[in-house]
């Protein structure tokens, strides 16, 4: 009989005996699936995009929740080209007057972070030239990049 219904293409097939964690693992991959098609197709979060072009290889990584990370990889910080934007600050030209406080200005040019990028250059230079692109800070030099944040 048990060879008989595993031939029979007609009886339904029946799934009340599945774990709560295999449809748990299954609605957290199909979850993940449907918000990297949605991260692949909207025209927001540039920023962001360019530290975490793969969404999925972000959401395999713990990274500590840190509001300065955030807000240099979201493009949201107080920055005083960001702040010009709303209207909060009348200038959004940097201290260091080399150009608009943007976070690239902030990462690659002020000259009022130069001790503090050299410390991050060094590191970085180790494995790459520099500048690095956005993701190597985030992929290779983590600590690094977070100490120069803050």
């Amino acid at each position: 009989m048990a060879k008989k219904a595993a031939t029979n293409k007609n009886i339904p097939e029946s799934y009340n005996k599945i774990t709560k964690s295999v449809v748990t693992k299954d609605l957290e991959v199909e979850s993940v699936k449907k918000y990297l098609r949605k991260w692949t197709q909207t025209t927001k979060g540039r920023t962001t995009k360019e530290y975490f072009p793969d969404v999925s290889e972000r959401l395999k990584m713990k990274l500590q929740q840190i509001q300065n990370f955030t807000a240099i990889v979201s493009g949201h910080g107080k920055t005083r080209d960001n702040l010009h934007r709303f209207k909060i600050m009348e200038e959004p030209t940097c201290p260091c007057g080399k150009g608009d406080q943007t976070t690239d200005h902030i990462i690659y040019a002020c000259e009022r972070l130069t001790k503090e990028r050299d410390r991050l250059k060094k590191t970085a230079i180790r494995t790459n030239k520099w500048p690095i692109n956005k993701r190597d800070f985030i992929i290779r030099h983590y600590t690094e990049f977070t100490n120069f944040i803050n």
